[in-house]
Formats: C-alpha cells, sequence, structure tokens
C-alpha cells in the first residue's frame, strides 16, 4: 500500500517503511547505537531526498529518545551541569552543521557529502571495530600516557560525575550536533565511547548523559531543519517513530541475552555493510532529478513552508507525545510476552 509523504514529495510503500522502522528500532536496541546509521542511507535508497531523510530522521529521533531518557532520569544517571555544556556545544556544532547543509543542497552537492560521510565515515568505525575484536589487550603503558594527556588539560571542573576538563564535553558535544545535523544519526556512536574513555564515566551513565543531550539536540535541529531547510516530514517521521520505537524495546529484550563480542561482531557487520552501501549509491547510482527538496502543494506542504515555525514546533509536540504513547503501549506488549514465555517454561518444567 502506498502512501504520499507531502514535504518530500514521494509515494513509498507503508509497508516498507514499518518494516524499515521495526528493522532500525531492533538493531538500535539490541546494539545500543543511533539507528540512523542504516535509516538514511535506505531511505535514500527509497528515493527520500537526502535533505528530508536527514531533517526527518532528527525529528523521529525527539520521539523515540523520551523513554530511554525518562527510565535514565529515574535511575540518576544525569548530570545537569554536565548535561548542560554537552547541549550548549551540541547546539553550536548543530547549527554549524544546518547552515552547512543549507549551502550544499543549494549547490546540488548534499546528496554526494551525505552519502560520502556515511561510506568513509562508516567504514572507518567498521574497520576499527574488527580490529578491535580481534587484537590483544593495550599494553599498561599506551594508556598511561593517554591518560595523561587527557589530566593535563586545562579548564577543570568539579562535575556531579566526575573532575575534568570542560574541554572533553565542549569537544563531544560539538561533534555530536555536527554530525546530527548533517546525518541525521543520535549521539550513540559519538557521545557513550567519548565520556566512557575521555571523561571515564561507566557505561550506564554515558548512555543516560547521551540520551539527555539528544533529546534537546534533536528538538532543536528539528526546528532548525524545519525552519532553514524545510526537510522535515512530518508523516514519515510519526511512520518511523512507531516502527523503531517497537523495535527497540525487544531489541533491547535481545541485545541483555548475547555475548558482548558477539554483539560487536554484529555492530562492525552493519556498519560495514551500510558503508558498503553508501559507496555503490555513491560511485554507481545517479542521483534521481526529484531528490532535490522543492514546494508542492498540499495542505501539510503548504504548512510547514508558508508557517515554517509553527510547523516545526508541533512537529516538535506531536513527536514528543507520539513517542510517549508508542514506547508505553510496546514496553506493555513486550511485559505480556515476557509473562507468557515465563509461563510456558513452567509448564515445560
Amino acid at each position: 500500500m502506498e502512501i504520499y509523504l507531502p514535504v518530500a514529495d514521494v509515494s513509498v510503500n507503508v509497508f516498507v517503511l514499518i518494516t524499515l522502522g521495526l528493522v532500525v528500532g531492533f538493531f538500535s536496541g539490541m546494539l545500543g547505537i543511533g539507528g540512523g546509521i542504516i535509516l538514511n542511507p535506505t531511505l535514500i535508497k527509497l528515493g527520500i531526498p537526502p535533505i528530508v531523510t536527514v531533517g526527518t530522521s532528527v525529528a523521529q529521533m525527539v520521539g523515540a529518545t523520551v523513554s530511554g531518557f525518562l527510565a535514565h532520569l529515574r535511575l540518576k544517571n544525569i548530570d545537569l551541569k554536565l548535561g548542560a555544556v554537552l547541549i550548549i556545544s551540541g547546539f553550536v556544532g548543530g547549527a554549524f552543521g544546518v547552515f552547512l547543509t543549507k549551502i550544499l543542497e543549494e549547490a546540488g552537492h548534499f546528496r554526494t557529502f551525505v552519502l560520502s560521510f556515511y561510506a568513509f565515515y562508516l567504514a572507518f568505525t567498521g574497520i576499527t571495530m574488527f580490529i578491535d575484536l580481534i587484537k590483544k589487550e593495550k599494553p599498561e603503558k599506551e594508556k598511561s600516557r593517554f591518560k595523561q594527556f587527557i589530566d593535563l588539560l586545562p579548564f577543570k571542573y568539579r562535575f556531579d560525575f566526575g573532575h575534568f576538563s570542560v574541554l572533553i564535553p565542549v569537544f563531544i558535544g560539538l561533534i555530536s550536533g555536527f554530525l546530527a545535523a548533517v546525518m541525521g544519526v543520535g549521539g550513540g556512536f559519538v557521545v557513550i565511547p567519548a565520556l566512557m574513555y575521555l571523561a571515564e564515566l561507566p557505561v550506564n551513565r554515558a548512555v543516560g548523559m547521551s540520551l539527555f543531550q539528544m533529546i534537546f539536540i534533536t528538538a532543536f535541529l528539528t526546528y532548525f531543519h524545519g525552519t532553514v531547510n524545510h526537510g522535515v516530514d512530518v508523516i514519515l517521521a510519526l511512520i518511523l517513530m512507531a516502527g523503531s520505537s517497537f523495535g527497540a524495546v525487544f531489541g533491547s529484550a535481545v541485545g541483555q541475552r548475547i555475548n558482548k563480542n558477539i554483539t560487536k561482531l554484529i555492530m562492525a557487520s552493519l556498519v560495514s555493510t551500510v558503508s558498503v552501501l553508501s559507496f555503490y549509491q555513491l560511485f554507481f547510482e545517479k542521483e534521481k532529478t526529484k531528490e532535490g527538496i522543492k514546494q508542492v502543494h498540499n495542505f501539510i506542504s503548504d504548512f510547514a513552508f508558508n508557517h515554517p515555525q509553527i510547523y516545526s514546533i508541533s512537529v516538535i509536540i506531536v513527536s514528543l507525545i507520539a513517542g510517549t504513547i508508542i514506547s508505553m503501549i510496546a514496553h506493555r506488549i513486550k511485559l505480556r510476552v515476557e509473562i507468557f514465555m515465563e509461563k510456558r517454561r513452567e509448564k515445560k518444567i
């Protein structure tokens, strides 16, 4: 069944989009990564304009991060002072990224830019993960030298989660905000490992801080992409959010039962596959003439172009409400499935 996406101005099979959302959410929940690395190259492959792909991917993350953020807030995995630095620097990096996408889109080079970024960035990430899987533990001397460099950084500040240089969260925020703006990806690939290795935060706190930062960054970028680039399709965002929210709940349950090395291997293979797909699209597929965003005349598109500020704020509010409701339903279904499986085990025993 085809569904028309009013801002993207394309028709796509709705079951393909829902399935894509489920798959992306499942891997995201299982591996603890941002689903944008799988989602966005696939959407471009389906004919969605790259500028709409990136903007909408960020918009659907607004709702998708609510549940995780609230859970970590209850677990006290949020440092407000550290979060404020990550958010402010993320706004700066994100704003630069949005204006860069506008310049590249107007010049007709955004598709090439974003696919190149995916291809090379993910290739580097995949190779690094494979090397990490097969190499032996680093000598203590190398670790101590790196730690000495981090300890020598100026502008130390005592956050609730540790005492380290303010330059660390500023750097992390700038990079994660920029990547979210130009690639439509969450902070999991940057914020979580960076906080773990640079600020020495335990993984649960690093995940909590990543979710805390991204809920603000994605809302900010949704507004910016909607007003500057007119690249947010609310219909596409809601469909993807519905699929990814359900997928993430079950993916996280599966992820808790899988060996960490197997998880790393799956992640490395997945990232490398998407990198190859991006390389193929970049060098062997011609850009479709319809991939440049243009104003079309329907109610939602007219609203998005004529009242971009109100439209963008509306998308943020709708994403937050829809994300919360969908997440609650998904968790209830997961709980019922777990109870059902437990009863089956008891009967077998």
